[in-house]
């Protein structure tokens, strides 16, 4: 569909553009950013599952993994509020309280959405956290950052369709995950794993 997950494939395409070009011009990263397009996520996460034990870097080097699905709608709880410019995150604090500041920093120097943390729970009924192909990583203790704009009536039906995306919303959430990909590529530290709660849940399921 158009959003899931037309505008996550697209969003990495214009943030990968973007990284290019800014190479280009001298200002490319000090780490390595490695762009991934995976499939089979509905049937098990297949793609991401297969990369990340079947590396092109070693796994321990990989300092953060930014995970993009369906930010082209609006679900129902923003549409009463009447407001476009937002994302739900998953991950960040819930994981490394370093990858959590790198991204409210570099959301106010870039797009500066509404960063949403509704779903941002290790308990969370939904279990968001470990649903998407970030967790593939996270199953390694490698923080992460889940951007998606929750769900809408045309999820997974024919109607989700190109003409209801919302390219100015996407636009702003593409550019605040570009600026979070540059500081993490930049910084002269990688993020630390430091929430107890997520490091005693990886240790307990199997690799």
């Amino acid at each position: 569909g158009a959003d899931d997950d037309g505008s996550g494939s697209i969003g990495l395409l214009g943030v990968a553009k973007a990284m290019q070009e800014a190479y280009e011009d001298g200002n490319g990263p000090r780490r390595s950013v490695l762009f991934l397009w995976v499939t089979g996520e509905e049937k098990g996460l297949l793609g991401s599952r297969f990369y990340s034990d079947h590396p092109i870097y070693p796994i321990d080097n990989t300092i953060a993994n930014i995970n993009i699905d369906m930010i082209g709608r609006i679900d129902s709880k923003y549409e009463e509020k009447g407001v476009e410019e937002y994302a739900y995150i998953i991950g960040g604090d819930i994981i490394s309280s370093d990858i959590d500041s790198m991204l409210k920093v570099a959301n106010t120097m870039s797009g500066n959405i509404e960063l949403d943390m509704q779903y941002n729970d290790l308990q969370d009924p939904n279990q968001f956290y470990r649903r998407s192909d970030h967790w593939n990583f996270g199953r390694f203790g490698i923080p992460f950052v889940f951007f998606f704009t929750g769900v809408h009536d045309d999820y997974h039906r024919p109607g989700d369709e190109v003409e209801k995306i919302g390219f100015d919303k996407m636009s702003k959430i593409a550019r605040t995950i570009y600026a979070t990909s540059v500081m993490l590529a930049n910084d002269d530290n990688k993020p630390v794993t430091d929430n107890q709660e997520f490091i005693d849940i990886t240790k307990s399921q199997a690799r």
